[in-house]
């Protein structure tokens, strides 16, 4: 029986941006290009919530339906039979104003898990997942009420998927940040109701903070004081895991991108160095403070004239040249982060 703990299927969820599709030619990221033979999962990112009529609602119709996306994602499937299907409602563009009034009462949440249940059969996916950034913060559009209804819209979402009982998997997405999930996250229940919990453990740290630092970061740093000193996975997974989630239920989400900064100081490069804002935009994403990996992979390739740094606390690489400066995650990070969340299974 002791070899039975070691086979709990490992999940890797892989997460496709209806947007990326749109970048110039040789660097469009079309359905086609998914990996599914390197994933177990792919996540359709993101559909919307109309808060007047409490419906799921697509965000880009334009991608979605009339460039047949929904169905080209299900289509995956004929190429890679063992690859679940997952489609993500919200992310940080979306807000959280249409979610909080959704959620707050029951009529309006049973006419979204209504929609939630029509759009899973007609688009024969397997999961669902809830990408509200965040509950209960003001600056998001959030009230304190947001905390008991998110539980309750989560709840009700799982138990007419179990009515339903075609095996659809519930999944939130869930933050490190203790002084978010205190305000809008009631962890004992929340775990209890989703199937599975995304801990986001990426844009931890970011231009936003003031400081140039690597924002997948797995234990504190001395640098990491009051606030971020719990703000990092470890804690993160900690939290979850000892208010009630079960080890298996909690999927670490790691970042497939570089945050970039401009440093105040060029002598300063330390990680939690001041900053002047983000770093210079990539060519393709053209997204300040961000970097896809293709980019930061050219510009290390152009250029040999960066220094490489490693965060040992954190497990991560960066990369700094003048006053550019650069955080990411490389496959020596990813090696160490896959083995921290394996040990603890």
């Amino acid at each position: 029986a002791s070899d039975c703990v070691a086979t709990k299927p490992q999940r890797l969820i892989c997460y496709y941006t209806n947007w990326s599709h749109a970048r110039p030619e040789a660097y469009a990221y079309q359905i086609e290009d998914i990996p599914g033979n390197l994933c177990t999962h792919v996540a359709y990112t993101f559909v919307g919530l109309n808060g007047t009529t409490s419906q799921l609602v697509s965000l880009k119709p334009e991608y979605d339906e009339d460039q047949n996306g929904f169905a080209r994602f299900r289509e995956l499937r004929i190429t890679f039979p063992h690859l679940k299907l997952i489609v993500s409602v919200g992310g940080w563009t979306h807000g959280g104003a249409s979610f909080s009034k959704v959620a707050a009462s029951r009529q309006t949440r049973l006419q979204f898990v209504a929609s939630v249940v029509a759009f899973m059969e007609q688009h024969s996916l397997d999961g669902f997942e809830i990408v509200w950034l965040w509950p209960g913060a003001p600056e998001r559009d959030g009230i304190p009420a947001d905390k008991d209804n998110f539980y309750y819209l989560v709840n009700d979402l799982k138990e007419a998927f179990r009515r339903v009982d075609k095996g659809w998997e519930v999944s939130i997405q869930v933050p490190a940040d203790q002084a978010r999930i205190t305000v809008g996250y009631q962890q004992q229940w929340l775990c209890e109701a989703a199937d599975f919990v995304h801990l986001a453990g990426y844009d931890l740290r970011g231009p936003w903070t003031g400081r140039a630092d690597l924002h997948s970061i797995l234990r504190p740093r001395p640098h990491d004081q009051g606030y971020f000193f719990t703000f990092n996975i470890q804690h993160g997974v900690a939290s979850w895991q000892g208010r009630g989630c079960r080890p298996e239920q909690i999927v670490v989400g790691l970042p497939m991108y570089a945050r970039t900064y401009t440093l105040k100081n060029s002598t300063r490069t330390n990680p939690g160095s001041e900053t002047d804002g983000p770093g210079e935009v990539g060519p393709v994403t053209n997204d300040p403070g961000l970097l896809a990996y293709f980019e930061l992979c050219e510009l290390l390739k152009v250029s040999n004239n960066w220094t490489a740094g490693w965060d040992q606390k954190a497990q991560a690489p960066y990369v700094y040249r003048g006053n550019q400066w650069i955080g990411y995650e490389n496959e020596e990070s990813l090696a160490v982060k896959m083995k921290f969340i394996q040990s603890l299974g």
